[in-house]
């Protein structure tokens, strides 16, 4: 998204981002940044302890709760109340669209955020989907083939989706993690040790790389 012009109002977008913190953060880091942007900015979260623990720390974003709908295995039986939570979800989906007015809507990833994107592209609004993964989970496919672009945090997902749509942007980080802490405070609020080797994986899961260590 671009900065809104002076000429040009500010977009209204939706952020599909709840379940689980893989999908919530990433979320949130992008709402940060469209609002810097100007941009109007409406989030999806899930009814979930994390989603709703995690939203109280971000009173200047807008927060939405949703269903978190997960697939059952086929065959099974529980695929009817699947289907009827699936439509209510979407239907759901289809007045928060309307009311907001939405211009894109984008999925952070699982099930929360289907039916959301898939109402979305009924009503021929711009779609996206973001997978930080190398391996990406069934959810993030079938959302995908709803999507105008899906957007992808390593070059190694690509070959799960339809190459000619796929970006790679990484995976968003939140504006306070760019905030850099003195080292002794940092370790004595994680509770590590002074005196030791500390080691940051930072990526969606499955989709890290080991670090190259001295004398390795």
């Amino acid at each position: 998204m671009t900065q809104p012009s002076p000429t040009r109002s500010p977009l209204n977008i939706v952020i599909a981002c709840g379940g689980t913190g893989g999908h919530l953060f990433p979320g949130i880091a992008v709402a940060q940044e469209l609002k810097k942007r100007g941009h109007k900015v409406t989030l999806l979260i899930s009814q979930k302890k994390v989603d709703a623990q995690a939203s109280k720390n971000y009173g200047d974003l807008d927060f939405r709760v949703i269903e978190a709908i997960a697939m059952p295995k086929i065959p099974s039986l529980g695929l009817l109340g699947f289907g009827l939570r699936l439509y209510k979800a979407i239907r759901f989906s289809r007045s928060l669209l309307d009311e907001v007015n939405a211009d894109a809507v984008i999925g952070m990833g699982g099930f929360t955020s289907f039916p959301p994107v898939y109402a979305a592209h009924r009503k021929g609004i711009r779609t996206y989907v973001h997978d930080s993964n190398a391996l990406p989970g069934k959810a993030n496919r079938m959302t995908a083939k709803c999507c105008t672009n899906v957007l992808l945090g390593i070059e190694e997902a690509r070959h799960y989706f339809n190459a000619a749509k796929c970006i790679v942007t990484g995976t968003p980080v939140r504006q306070e993690m760019a905030v850099r802490k003195n080292r002794r405070e940092a370790r004595a609020e994680l509770n590590l040790p002074q005196d030791r080797r500390v080691v940051l994986v930072m990526g969606g899961s499955q989709g890290g790389q080991e670090p190259q260590l001295p004398g390795h």
